[in-house]
């Protein structure tokens, strides 16, 4: 093996670590009392957070 090495870093997960909110929060939708995960940083469970569909290619078409 005469060939170029490849050498790299070890990753961690100390070095990227999720984002977290703080804990005990509840649904925002009245009479929802879903608990959010530490994890989503939202104001809704997944039942009531408003619908966002991801763009993935081409220009954004306006609704008009």
């Amino acid at each position: 093996m005469d060939g170029p090495s490849v050498s790299g870093h070890r990753f961690t997960s100390t070095e990227a670590t999720s984002p977290k909110a703080e804990a005990g929060r509840v649904c925002g939708e009245d009479g929802c009392g879903t608990r959010l995960s530490i994890y989503n940083d939202g104001a809704w469970c997944s039942l009531h957070a408003p619908m966002v569909v991801p763009r993935t290619r081409g220009r954004k078409i306006d609704a008009a």
